[in-house]
C-alpha cells in the first residue's frame, strides 16, 4: 500500500539523496549582494504555542513594503545573519531601522521557521557591511 501512496505522491524522495539541513555552517555563501536597502525586523523569541520558540532575533527584510510598517512579509526577502547569534550587530538592533547592507547569501532557502507555518523561509547570509541609511 505504501508503494502505491508513494507512487501517487510525486514528492517522495530517497532520504539519502536529499540535501542536508539549511544552516550557517553546512552551506557555502554563493550570491554576493552590495549596497542593498533593508529594514531591521525584530522576531520576539520564547512565545506561546504558535509563536517563535527560539531566542529573540533581529533580522533583515529587503521587501520595500516592509520599510514603513510594523509587520513584515515572509519569504525570500528575509535575511538572517550567521554572525551575532543569528542577529544583526548590536548597534543596529532597532526594529524599523533602515540600513544599507552588503552580504553573501547562503545557497539554501529556509533559514527561519514558525510553528504555525508549514515550511521554512528566508536565507542565511554572511553580513559583510551594514550602515544606517541616510536620507
Amino acid at each position: 500500500m505504501s508503494v502505491i501512496v508513494c507512487f501517487f505522491n510525486f514528492q517522495c524522495k530517497d532520504p539519502d539523496k536529499q540535501a542536508g539541513p539549511c544552516d550557517c555552517h553546512n552551506k557555502t555563501a554563493k550570491k554576493e549582494m552590495k549596497n542593498i536597502e533593508a529594514v531591521v525586523v525584530y522576531r520576539i523569541g520564547n512565545q506561546p504555542a504558535g509563536g517563535n520558540q527560539g531566542p529573540d532575533q533581529y533580522i533583515l527584510s529587503t521587501e520595500p513594503k516592509d520599510f514603513d510598517g510594523a509587520s513584515y512579509s515572509i519569504g525570500e526577502n528575509l535575511l538572517a545573519p550567521c554572525q551575532e547569534s543569528m542577529s544583526v550587530p548590536v548597534d543596529f538592533r532597532k526594529p524599523g531601522l533602515r540600513v544599507m547592507v552588503s552580504y553573501k547569501r547562503k545557497e539554501c532557502y529556509g533559514a527561519l521557521t514558525s510553528p504555525d507555518m508549514h515550511g521554512a523561509y528566508g536565507y542565511y547570509i554572511d553580513l559583510t557591511a551594514i550602515r544606517v541609511k541616510t536620507p
